[in-house]
């Protein structure tokens, strides 16, 4: 099997099966990351790192070369939304990256809004990237 190709499409996918609370799906999610390219999508794999809700260590599991990168990346401590953001910049995530992780942010913030009090289903958050100054449909 070659290197597998992250659109955001798989991305949500994997990181659904990584929040669910049936082990078996991180299993065969892990399995997935496997074969992923970390260069070419670490702000991927720095979206489900932080809203996956799996433990670092179990992370592990995604095999030695993927864990080990993605602790010198972020670190000891908490991965807050900032820092997340920030080192997916400076990794140079891809766009479709940052799309993902402010959906999830948004998700989270939209949640926690909820619990205090503020309904959200009158409204909807949609995130798109600007180009710069070129339209491209996605």
């Amino acid at each position: 099997m070659g290197k597998m190709i992250f659109d955001k499409e798989e991305t949500r996918n994997l990181l659904n099966m990584l929040q669910s609370s049936d082990s078996e799906n991180h299993i065969v999610a892990f399995k997935a990351l496997q074969n992923v390219d970390i260069e070419k999508y670490i702000g991927e794999l720095l979206v489900m790192y932080k809203f996956s809700g799996v433990s670092k260590s179990d992370w592990s599991e995604a095999g030695k070369k993927i864990h080990s990168k993605l602790v010198s990346i972020t670190g000891e401590g908490n991965l807050t939304s900032p820092k997340t953001l920030s080192l997916i910049t400076a990794h140079k995530g891809s766009k479709t990256s940052i799309e993902l992780f402010m959906e999830y942010f948004i998700r989270d913030m939209t949640k926690m809004l909820e619990q205090i009090g503020y309904p959200m289903d009158s409204f909807e958050i949609n995130i798109k990237l600007k180009d710069d100054g070129q339209t491209t449909e996605s």
